[in-house]
């Protein structure tokens, strides 16, 4: 009998793959420094998801586990709710695929549901979120906020997977024509105050960032991140009310650079890469899944 090492084989695929069409297989890390237990995330988690029937859980090492759901339309809908976080750090779930090994599973991007703020309102429709999407990241999906013509909310709020390698953008310069450049600003939802306040990059904090502090572009003698980027979810018909006082820093500073209009930099959209494709991919394979569990 020969040996199998360092040989390139072939295997062939069973004709039913039974666990295509039971379950969604999703495979989390923990986008953090720290370390946390198996025992503690899935405890956590599970809690966090009232509990789902039918969720095997598997540690896979690296601060890498394996979630099993038999209910496919329970996992996607858990998905679409998160990002999730334990103890303020923060949980990158993402699909596993036929053809790749648990271990390709790529964490660099992760979906947020973002708010976008201080957008005048003759450019209040989705299509509007749809285009800033897209230059943000990779478009999930843009939210209508009208219901028979009327606006349910004061912002725009678009679904984006964006590369969290990246310092998180927090807005943008909005040309106006005849009017001064106005600036529009980001807020995530389900974003805990765990990112870094110096680079704003997802994982580390402040004390342990090799990064050079980033500067405001609006001033550039002030810094460009602090507390208070993340949001609360942003329910169909909410209203606004109850902001914590750092979320009601963000909203003032939009208000006064609405104002100022000083240091009018843009930020241009980054070119589109090949881990964009998959995560279009992703969708494309979770809005098949959401299909058939209809």
């Amino acid at each position: 009998m020969s040996s199998i090492e360092g040989k390139v084989i072939k295997l062939n695929k069973p004709g039913e793959l039974g666990y295509k069409k039971d379950c969604l297989n999703v495979v989390g890390k923990i986008i953090s420094n720290k370390e946390i237990s198996f025992k503690t995330c899935k405890t956590a988690l599970l809690g966090m998801w009232e509990n789902p029937q039918g969720v095997a859980v598997t540690d896979i090492g690296s601060k890498k586990m394996l979630f099993s759901f038999k209910d496919r339309k329970k996992g996607l809908q858990i998905m679409q709710n998160g990002p999730w976080n334990v103890r303020g750090n923060m949980i990158n779930l993402r699909l596993w695929r036929e053809g790749e090994s648990v271990f390709e599973v790529d964490h660099d991007f992760m979906e947020f549901w973002i708010q976008i703020h201080g957008i005048p309102l003759d450019f209040m429709d989705k299509e509007t979120g749809a285009r800033i999407g897209e230059m943000l990241g990779v478009l999930a999906e843009a939210e209508d906020l009208k219901t028979d013509g009327i606006l349910r909310r004061s912002y725009l709020r678009i679904r984006v997977s964006i590369d969290i390698t990246k310092a998180l953008p927090i807005g943008f310069w909005l040309d106006r024509e005849e009017l001064l450049p106005l600036w529009v600003f980001f807020r995530y939802e389900r974003l805990p105050d765990s990112y870094c306040f110096n680079c704003e990059i997802v994982g580390h904090e402040k004390k342990t960032c090799k990064n050079p502090t980033a500067m405001a572009c609006w001033d550039p003698t002030k810094k460009r991140y602090a507390p208070g980027l993340g949001a609360r979810h942003g329910r169909p018909g909410s209203t606004a009310g109850g902001e914590s006082s750092k979320q009601q820093r963000w909203s003032e500073e939009g208000e006064e650079l609405a104002h100022e209009q000083q240091n009018r930099g843009r930020e241009s959209g980054e070119k589109q890469s090949s881990e964009e494709s998959r995560i279009r991919d992703e969708h494309a394979l979770q809005q098949k899944i959401r299909e058939e569990s209809v």
